[in-house]
Parts: structure tokens; C-alpha cells; sequence
């Protein structure tokens, strides 16, 4: 188990990191306004930075390793990064097929968005499945959904800060479905509260997955 999490450890922080890299546009010598505007690019660095220390913690033991493995907060972690894959591959890609047709194969066989949308977060659910202590407590099943509520406020801080005439290049929001001038505030609210519906459906379904683990 904890070879195996420290392969994975190592393999999440270094794909996570290659992957914003590259998401950023830094391996062509400029970068992208707006690329920690993105869930996707926060969650993965938090998901790069977080498997790095694990990486370490295993080796160094002691309070350090103890935090960083504890129930709560790698369920947590887990579903922050699984939920960009799930968003991603069955809400936004749909949606970019319609609107830019072939041209969006190309750009989804990229290594970069294969890595920050598909390898980082299914290898982290496998690292969960495989090494993680199970004994999530009930209440983590409300806590975790800080994490889309914290980027919400960000994005809407963001939006606000940016004005409704943003700099050629920035986006004011980074995704259609919280675009309160598109949507209205009707939309909108619907929008928010369908997505946490499924946020605490899914915090459900990891908890039950943890259960199941725990009673065989």
C-alpha cells in the first residue's frame, strides 16, 4: 500500500504540475490570462501541491504524514478532483462539440487536457480506492462541499473585480453555467443549486463507497 502511494503520490504531482504548465501555455513562451480562473487548474494544483507532500510525508512519517492522511480530508481532496473529471467529460464536453465541432477533437486528444481532466483525476480516485483510510466521518459529507463553494465566491469576486467589460483575452466567468449576465438570475440559481444537488449526491456515494470498504 504505501509503495503504491507513493508511486501514485509522485505520478499525480508531477502530471498535475506538467499539465497546468501546459495549460498555462508556459511550454510555448507565454502564458494565458485567465488559466487559475479554471476549477480544473485550481484543482489540480491543489492536487499537485497536496501529493507532493504526501510523497514526502511517507518518507518523513511523524504529525506531518498523519494530517495529510487523514479520512476527512482525503475524501475531500478526492472529490475535488474527481468532480473536474465528471463535470468536464459530461457536462462541458457536450456542450464544446456542439459549438466547435471537429475542431474540438484536436484539442481534446491534447496531452494537457487529457491530463488535467482525465489521468490527475482517476488516478487520484484510484489512489483513494487503494490507500486510504475509509473511516470518513459522516460530517465530511458536508464539509467537502466548502470546496465549490469557496471557487464560487471566487469566481463571482473575480467576475465582479473584472468588471463588465474585462481586458481582450480574460473571460469574466470562466464557465457559461455561472455566467450571471447570460444566464439571469433565475438561470443562475438554478444552475448553482443543480450543481449542489449533485455535489452532495456524490459526497454521498464516495461516503457509501467508504462504508462498503469499511464493512468488508
Amino acid at each position: 500500500m504505501l509503495i503504491f502511494e507513493r508511486i501514485t503520490g509522485f505520478l499525480l504531482a508531477a502530471l498535475a504540475f506538467v499539465g497546468i504548465f501546459m495549460q498555462a501555455g508556459l511550454h510555448q513562451g507565454r502564458y494565458k490570462l485567465g488559466t487559475f480562473s479554471y476549477y480544473t487548474n485550481l484543482s489540480n494544483l491543489f492536487t499537485g501541491i497536496y501529493q507532493l507532500l504526501l510523497f514526502i510525508g511517507s518518507f518523513v512519517g511523524g504529525a506531518l504524514y498523519d494530517a495529510l492522511t487523514g479520512a476527512a480530508l482525503r475524501y475531500s481532496l478526492t472529490l475535488m478532483i474527481w468532480v473536474t473529471h465528471l463535470i468536464y467529460h459530461f457536462l462541458l464536453v457536450p456542450d464544446f462539440k456542439k459549438r466547435k465541432g471537429e475542431s474540438f477533437a484536436a484539442e481534446w486528444r491534447s496531452f494537457d487536457n487529457l491530463t488535467v481532466h482525465y489521468a490527475v483525476p482517476l488516478l487520484a480516485l484510484l489512489q483513494w480506492l487503494v490507500c486510504a483510510d475509509k473511516a470518513v466521518p459522516l460530517w465530511a459529507t458536508a464539509a467537502w462541499l466548502l470546496i465549490p463553494l469557496a471557487y464560487l465566491g471566487f469566481a463571482m469576486f473575480r467576475a465582479w473585480i473584472l468588471g463588465p467589460e474585462p481586458k481582450s483575452g480574460v473571460y469574466r466567468y470562466p464557465y457559461s453555467f455561472m455566467d450571471l449576465d447570460e444566464q439571469g438570475i433565475g438561470n443562475w440559481t438554478k444552475n448553482i443549486l443543480m450543481a449542489l444537488v449533485f455535489y452532495i449526491v456524490l459526497g454521498f456515494v464516495l461516503y457509501g463507497v467508504s462504508w462498503i470498504f469499511r464493512a468488508f
